[in-house]
């Protein structure tokens, strides 16, 4: 059989923390912060913030902005490859 003791509880609990933390290199407060905002945004506690059309459109300009700084080029996309591609009118 297994040398191993079985902890059930609490400590089970803590010793679980400790591993994982141990693991990723963070303390315990900061993995159950994380466990909290991961399990608040999972579930239906959680409610996204709703932003206006206007809104949106700032926050992609600021994207847009952001990637230029950074030296990632613009690009206009360009769907005209896909138009009839699968359409029926060949047949």
């Amino acid at each position: 059989m297994s040398d191993k003791k079985t902890v059930i509880g609490d400590e089970m609990i803590e010793a679980q923390l400790n591993e994982k933390s141990a693991i990723l290199n963070i303390s315990v407060e900061e993995l159950i912060n994380r466990y909290l905002k991961r399990g608040l945004f999972t579930d239906d506690y959680y409610e996204p913030p709703k932003y206006t059309r206007d809104e949106l459109y700032e926050m992609g300009m600021k994207a847009v902005e952001r990637d230029r700084k950074r030296g990632i080029p613009i690009r206009k996309h360009d769907f005209s490859v896909f138009i009839n591609r699968w359409s029926d009118s060949d047949k």
